[in-house]
């Protein structure tokens, strides 16, 4: 069951963002102060005035503009990251209990004892205060990160209005406005330093999808009672194909545009540091309930 909601949770935020890319202008437009649809109203135009903003201070840098940028943003959204972790918290400390019901019921399929169990699992929900809309909190994170997608593609662009505050576009002697181009590799003509920028994005990508997988300590010693263990299975290793699908992804995207690259490897350093930080107060969070006799 929960890895049926996880399953449909990766088919909501594809959903999600396919109506926000249809609701974020333009990338080849140039951000105009006081044009455009809600979402850039909204969005686009302060995170574009945030980035020149820093930019400015930095020698008009685009780099600059979209460290502490991005920065910035990631903070704004940590408070959505943490609440959705306190759910994953309560899932911990309540799994014991959900786990005797589950062996309780394993073998007891008829109709009336499904639903027993169905009574006793929502009494193990309000006993912990485990809401599964906490599950789509992550979601609400994605206008602010498409924002920033859109902002890092089209604010250094002539005619835009924040587009003299980044015109320095130079980062460790590469172009931020162009692709990473594979053939500098054999010595022709390309940019190498892009390339080598998409390679980081694939490798930070892929530690930090390690660390979300990477089970808790206080996490480690739960036994499953799953009956459908198998199904279960099955599904953990099409997540798995489908994380590696969005690394590849994301090293592609990142060879379109330098300033995309760096963006992403901040963005995923910032997370990396971030969910650190998180299994530190989780675990403290989870040792607090323990003592509270939370846990049996």
């Amino acid at each position: 069951m929960k890895n049926h909601k996880k399953v449909l949770m990766l088919f909501v935020l594809a959903g999600i963002l396919v109506f926000l890319s249809g609701c974020s202008g333009d990338t080849t437009k140039p951000i105009v102060a006081g044009e455009g649809n809600w979402f850039e109203w909204i969005l686009v135009t302060p995170i574009a005035w945030l980035m020149a903003f820093f930019g400015k201070l930095f020698n008009n840098s685009f780099a600059m503009g979209i460290i502490f940028s991005t920065i910035i943003v990631r903070t704004i959204a940590w408070p959505i990251y943490a609440k959705s972790n306190d759910l994953s918290i309560k899932m911990a400390v309540a799994q014991p209990e959900m786990q005797r019901i589950q062996a309780k019921y394993a073998t007891r399929k008829d109709p009336e004892s499904q639903q027993k169990m169905q009574m006793e699992m929502m009494g193990i929900y309000k006993k912990y205060g485990i809401n599964f809309m906490g599950c789509l909190m992550p979601f609400l994170q994605m206008p602010l990160f498409l924002a920033m997608y859109q902002v890092v593609q089209r604010i250094y662009l002539g005619g835009g209005t924040y587009a003299e505050n980044v015109s320095n576009i130079k980062f460790l002697g590469m172009r931020l406005d162009v692709a990473g181009n594979m053939s500098a590799i054999f010595g022709q003509k390309g940019d190498l330093g892009g390339w080598i920028l998409a390679i980081i994005v694939a490798v930070t990508m892929w530690y930090l999808n390690h660390l979300a997988t990477k089970k808790p300590s206080y996490a480690k010693n739960t036994a499953s009672h799953n009956p459908q263990a198998s199904q279960a299975e099955q599904t953990q290793k099409m997540m798995k194909y489908m994380q590696y699908f969005m690394i590849f992804m994301m090293f592609s995207l990142s060879l379109q545009r330098n300033s995309l690259a760096l963006y992403w490897v901040v963005g995923n350093i910032y997370s990396i540091i971030q969910n650190l930080i998180n299994r530190k107060l989780n675990e403290v969070k989870y040792e607090k309930m323990k003592n509270k006799d939370l846990v049996g």
